[in-house]
């Protein structure tokens, strides 16, 4: 394994025990709230886990300068995955999420396997627009809202635990989700990256901020000997052996067609294409530190633990059966 792949790893196993920690810590909390006991600290990275209400944040806080008090946390963590992806393409998906770290084992198994299955472009392309289809459903949901409505939901209670209502919805599995789950894997052996590539919303959201960012995988033909090796490399089959600059919304800057490549500078991180090769090895670390700046940020200026109290979500979370979503009759 290269010393990038080691990196990678590296940084995608602390992320990943990062989030059992949370969710340990969040599994502890929820149980004491139901108890009625005394309760441990919240942990607010669970906040993490709810783009949805972190986008409508976003958008209270754009129109109106307000930081909603109910789930900073998520706001901050928003904020630093749409920077670190606009550092460098959707690292985010390459280098911190718990999803894409778990589809790459999978295709790993798949190349250990030697399953060579992979969607035709007639069928790729219309399948990999569900995702957008799913953004702009939510983005319209929320920029439909008006300001008064927009406050509402987020004051309400549902808002103040949605992070207990994703806790119970993956604690308390149905068959029917359970179901759902044990298909996407499948999905997942049969079709690479099924659910990164074709389901995944938050990538949807990061993909057209990453394809802005000036830094990416960059080719020099004149250096190119045309071996293949890149191409062959990337676990999302991007052709990268015919292409001067990898824009693609696939690409999670994982660094390994640029590991593959037997020719010095020929493959590298450029912000052009007359600019020296950035270290692959260390460079894309830079876009995980981006989202613990981010983190580190809020908690220094005290905006990183909602300032409502345990008690308080404690109460409402006890009544959590009852809590149907605002826009159900």
């Amino acid at each position: 394994m290269t010393s990038a792949r080691y990196i990678r790893l590296a940084s995608q196993s602390a992320f990943l025990a990062l989030i059992l920690l949370t969710g340990w810590e969040f599994h502890k909390f929820a149980q004491a709230a139901l108890a009625g006991g005394s309760l441990p600290q919240r942990p607010p990275a669970v906040e993490g886990f709810l783009p949805i209400s972190s986008l409508m944040s976003l958008r209270l806080l754009l129109q109106t300068g307000e930081l909603h008090p109910f789930h900073p946390a998520g706001l901050f963590i928003l904020l630093g995955a749409l920077a670190m992806s606009f550092a460098l393409p959707k690292s985010f998906c390459g280098w911190v999420c718990p999803f894409g770290f778990l589809s790459e084992a999978i295709w790993s198994l798949r190349r250990r396997l030697k399953v060579r299955l992979y969607p035709p472009p007639w069928l790729d392309y219309p399948l990999a627009s569900l995702k957008y289809l799913l953004l702009v459903f939510f983005a319209w949901a929320i920029m439909s809202m008006d300001l008064a409505s927009l406050r509402s939901f987020l004051d309400g209670d549902y808002n103040l635990i949605a992070d207990a209502k994703m806790y119970f919805f993956f604690s308390q599995l149905s068959p029917l989700a359970s179901g759902v789950i044990a298909a996407l894997l499948a999905l997942s052996l049969a079709i690479p990256y099924f659910w990164c590539r074709y389901l995944c919303p938050y990538g949807a959201l990061l993909a057209p901020v990453s394809l802005a960012g000036p830094l990416r995988v960059r080719r020099d033909p004149a250096a190119c000997t045309g071996c293949g090796a890149c191409s062959r490399a990337c676990p999302h089959a991007i052709p990268v052996a015919r292409l001067a600059a990898v824009r693609s919304e696939k690409c999670v800057s994982c660094a390994r067609c640029v590991e593959a490549c037997p020719t010095p500078g020929a493959l590298g991180f450029r912000l052009s294409g007359n600019d020296p090769v950035l270290r692959p090895a260390l460079l894309p670390l830079a876009g995980p530190l981006l989202l613990l700046a981010a983190a580190w940020l809020a908690m220094a200026a005290g905006l990183w633990r909602s300032p409502v109290p345990n008690a308080d979500h404690a109460r409402v979370l006890r009544s959590h059966g009852s809590l149907g979503h605002p826009g159900r009759p």
